[in-house]
């Protein structure tokens, strides 16, 4: 059985006792270090290159969110478990665009906490119900609010208007107006005059007469 080596970073040593108990009778997991902030834990994990980071979020000198993105782009191959008391999309999604693995709360019980460090160690990541929710819910709410590419937004033809721009100039040329096309596509107003200002900005017109001109002119739609 391959022992996983693992880094504990929290800045609350009460937090890292308890961490240290649940796992002490795990005799394939052993701690081989422990950091109090996100700085540090950069350093040791740098060092030491544990198969597990086990991370806080709020920390002093660096959040655990930072440390996590600073250790992705140094591509240092420890794999990060966030373990967090916070339960909001805006913690999970940024952990996870920052590289985490995994994320748990700090409420978990020791069977699945054991059973995440196990599962993250092999390569794969480990979200419960409770967190795959709020991943899914916060990646849906940034398709919406237009923060998100999909495979609408990537771009193609002469004037490299993503197939988004395209449906929405369509829209224009069809004389709907930024609320009609934002109800029909579930987005928001803003999101469309900021796609509008886009879409103007590489056709090089100047206002919507302008616009319309040359989406049929050019056969754009």
């Amino acid at each position: 059985m391959k022992m996983i080596q693992v880094v504990l970073v929290d800045d609350h040593s009460i937090v890292r006792d308890g961490v240290r108990a649940t796992l002490k009778d795990q005799k394939n997991i052993k701690i081989i270090g422990e950091a109090s902030n996100g700085k540090d834990a950069v350093k040791l994990v740098s060092e030491l290159e544990p198969d597990v980071v086990i991370m806080d979020i709020a920390m002093p000198e660096m959040n655990g969110i930072e440390a996590t993105d600073l250790l992705t782009k140094k591509k240092i191959q420890s794999k990060v478990i966030i373990l967090s008391m916070h339960d909001n999309e805006t913690y999970v999604l940024k952990s996870v665009e920052a590289g985490a693995m995994g994320y748990l709360l700090k409420d978990v019980d020791k069977e699945e906490f054991v059973k995440a460090i196990n599962v993250v160690a092999s390569g794969e990541k480990y979200f419960n119900t409770t967190i795959s929710t709020l991943l899914v819910n916060g990646y849906l709410n940034k398709v919406k609010q237009g923060e998100l590419k999909t495979s609408e937004d990537e771009s193609e033809g002469e004037f490299d208007l993503t197939k988004r721009e395209r449906g929405i100039l369509k829209m224009i040329v069809d004389g709907r107006n930024n609320r009609e096309i934002a109800d029909g596509l579930g987005i928001s107003v803003r999101t469309i005059e900021t796609h509008r200002a886009n879409i103007m900005k590489k056709l090089k017109v100047k206002n919507a007469v302008e616009l319309v001109k040359v989406a049929i002119e050019e056969k754009i739609v």
